[in-house]
């Protein structure tokens, strides 16, 4: 709070500053987007529309280093500066990020994530237009720190992140309704792909064993019975996927399948910008709401979205072949865009485990069964 008072007790002084700096034309933009990767790619729509509508422009992104490799190859982004939230704790850290900010000559601001140290340090940036968006879950503080925005754009519950995004861009001359999601991958990608599934073709399922957040992953005990249930049943192979630190659980998963020889450990094999390589191989994916469920998503994967706490109307896969599950139960959604817990306070995640493996493999059946 004493940053927000410290603010607006020299903030005639700032604004001064800032008019004498403003300009006509964005010739340099930065877009702020800190959350994880599912956010991440769900924001893509904005880098590559505002590159659409002004092409020469310098866009740069300031991103948390964990979403890195999601973006790093898309053609969109000129520069990528990477900052994690420790780094601007505090007077010294809210200095820096200013400093750093101010540095960039920015003559406008997207604040994808809408929080207060954002607010002071674009405004002590002296980045001439500042736009952001009023999340549907706002704190008196930011409230009170909102001013040194622009322009907030309302997040209306019940609609789209991205569709307030798109809205909000309005103000910087960005016109499109477009919010398909892009997802780019590194060369060589396909060729590592190609060498380890070797002559392995369709039907291939992959599923996710685990989620950046606790709260939505499905147990170690229902993906041993729907893995099995799937090689028991059906011709597919199953590709496991998941990050290095999976390692463990995916050994502890393949001691318990049924049919090993049709079972893919990819966890762990497989960096951020390849990882879509594999994905585009696959007939079906199953995941929670998590960052590789989106990638999927891009990549118009016929899929299955295990939505858990998630709010599916804030944010959801929206390809043509994709599936939500999840049971009707009074306290979901729990888990917002702008307000995201970790754990369960019913301590149940019944949201989660409700979802009956029979369930899945259903929904899974159907579109195995479906022709190419």
């Amino acid at each position: 709070m004493i940053y927000i008072l410290l603010t607006y007790l020299l903030y005639p002084f700032i604004y001064l500053i800032i008019l004498l700096k403003r300009k006509k034309g964005f010739e340099r933009i930065l877009v702020i987007q800190t959350a994880k990767i599912g956010d991440m790619i769900c924001s893509t729509p904005v880098f590559r529309e505002i590159k659409k509508r002004y092409p020469s422009a310098h866009l740069t992104l300031l991103i948390d280093p964990v979403t890195k490799g999601v973006i790093e190859k898309n053609p969109h982004i000129d520069k990528i500066t990477t900052i994690r939230t420790k780094d601007f704790k505090g007077l010294a850290g809210k200095v820096r990020l200013s400093g750093l900010i101010r540095k960039g000559n920015y003559d406008a601001a997207v604040c994808l994530n809408p929080n207060v140290p954002y607010a002071l340090s674009l405004f002590w940036g002296l980045v001439p237009l500042r736009i952001s968006v009023m999340p549907d879950f706002a704190g008196i503080t930011f409230k009170l720190a909102a001013v040194f925005f622009t322009h907030l754009e309302k997040h209306v519950r019940g609609k789209m992140v991205i569709e307030t995004y798109m809205q909000m861009l309005r103000k910087i001359g960005v016109e499109s309704s477009d919010i398909s999601k892009d997802v780019y991958m590194s060369e060589g990608a396909d060729i590592m792909v190609r060498d380890l599934l070797g002559s392995i073709g369709k039907p291939l399922t992959g599923i996710a064993i685990s989620s950046g957040n606790k709260m939505k992953e499905m147990e170690a005990e229902k993906i041993t019975a729907l893995v099995n249930k799937l090689l028991d049943n059906t011709g597919t192979y199953i590709a496991l996927i998941g990050s290095g630190q999976d390692r463990d659980k995916a050994e502890s998963l393949c001691g318990s399948f049924s049919h090993k020889e049709r079972v893919i450990n990819t966890v762990g094999k497989f960096s951020l910008t390849e990882l879509p390589a594999l994905l585009k191989r696959l007939s079906l994916f199953i995941g929670v709401d998590s960052g590789i469920t989106y990638m999927a998503d891009a990549l118009s994967v016929p899929l299955i979205n295990v939505a858990g706490p998630a709010d599916m109307q804030d944010q959801r896969p929206t390809n043509e072949y994709a599936i939500i599950m999840r049971e009707k139960i009074p306290c979901v959604p729990c888990s917002h865009a702008f307000r995201s817990p970790y754990s369960c306070r019913l301590k149940t995640r019944e949201c989660i485990t409700s979802v009956s493996v029979e369930e899945i493999f259903s929904a899974a059946n159907k579109i195995l069964l479906k022709p190419n």
